[in-house]
C-alpha cells in the first residue's frame, strides 16, 4: 500500500532528525577527544623533558595528576551541557513528527529530574575515567623508577613523544564510548518521556524500533528488533531484555553500551 503525503512527510522528518542526533553526537566526541589531547600531549611534554629519577617521581606524578584532573573536570561540565542539547533534541524528535501529520497541540510539560539523575551518573564515569588514567600512567612511572621497566618503556606505554598515543589511546576509546552512549541515553530518555506525554493528547499512539544501520558490527538481537512497534507505554523486546528505549539503563551492559 502506496504511503499518504503526510506519512512521507513523517518518515523525511523522522530521518532527518536521526541525522541531526548523529551529527549532535559526532560533535561531542570531537570536542572531548581535543579536550584530551591536550591533555596528553602536556603529559607526554613532561614525560619526555623530566630526569627520570627516583627523587623526580612526585613532580611527575603531580603534573599528570594535574593535566587529567584539569580534563576531567572540564569534561564533566561539557558533558553535562551536551545533554542538555541532546534532551531538547529528544523531545523534538516527538514534536516535530507529529507536527508535519497536524498533529500540534501544546505537548504537556515533562519532568526534567530524569536528565538530572542521567547528568549525575555520567559525572561520575566521567571522574572515574580521570581517576583510572592517573593511576595508569603514575603506575608506568613508579615502576619504571623502581627498576621494573626501563624508562623507555614506560615511555612508549604512556606515549613517549607528542604523536604517540600509548596509554591514551584507550582513555580516548573509553571517553569515546561515553559521550555517544550517555548523550544517545538522554536523548532517548527525553524522546520516551514526551512520547508518554503525548499519549494523553494523542491516545493510541505507538513507537518503533529503528536500527540507525551505521554501526560497523550491529547487534543481531538490535537488528531483529528493527520495524517492532509497541504501545509508548511499553517495553521493546530486544535481545530477551525489556527496553523502553534504545540504551535504557534497565538494559544489560551488553545491550546498551555503544548502540548507535
Amino acid at each position: 500500500m502506496a504511503k499518504s503525503k503526510k506519512e512521507k512527510e513523517f518518515e523525511r522528518k523522522v530521518k532527518a532528525l536521526i541525522e541531526e542526533a548523529d551529527r549532535l553526537k559526532d560533535d561531542a566526541v570531537k570536542r572531548v577527544m581535543r579536550m584530551l589531547e591536550r591533555a596528553r600531549k602536556e603529559v607526554a611534554a613532561e614525560v619526555a623533558s623530566t630526569e627520570w629519577e627516583i627523587y623526580r617521581q612526585r613532580e611527575l606524578q603531580t603534573a599528570v595528576k594535574g593535566a587529567l584532573t584539569a580534563f576531567g573536570d572540564q569534561y564533566g561540565v561539557q558533558i553535562r551541557a551536551d545533554q542538555r542539547e541532546f534532551w531538547e533534541h529528544g523531545i523534538d524528535m516527538v514534536d516535530q513528527p507529529l507536527k508535519t501529520v497536524g498533529i500540534k497541540q501544546a505537548m504537556p510539560m515533562i519532568d526534567n529530574r530524569v536528565l538530572s539523575i542521567l547528568q549525575d551518573y555520567s559525572s561520575d564515569l566521567v571522574t572515574n575515567l580521570s581517576a583510572d588514567a592517573v593511576k595508569k600512567i603514575n603506575n608506568e612511572i613508579a615502576m619504571s623508577l623502581m627498576g621494573q621497566k626501563t624508562p623507555y618503556e614506560a615511555m612508549q606505554a604512556i606515549g613517549r613523544s607528542l604523536t604517540e598515543k600509548g596509554i591514551f589511546k584507550t582513555i580516548m576509546d573509553r571517553a569515546e564510548a561515553i559521550t555517544r552512549t550517555e548523550g544517545g541515553r538522554v536523548l532517548s530518555a527525553a524522546s520516551q518521556k514526551r512520547k508518554e506525554a503525548a499519549a494523553t493528547v494523542v491516545p493510541g499512539l505507538q513507537k518503533e524500533w529503528r536500527h540507525s544501520h551505521i554501526s560497523r558490527v550491529p547487534r543481531l538481537s538490535h537488528l531483529a528488533a528493527e520495524g517492532q512497534r509497541v504501545d509508548v507505554d511499553k517495553p521493546f523486546r530486544v535481545g530477551g531484555e525489556a527496553l523502553m528505549y534504545p540504551r535504557d539503563p534497565a538494559g544489560s551492559a551488553a545491550n546498551t553500551i555503544r548502540c548507535e
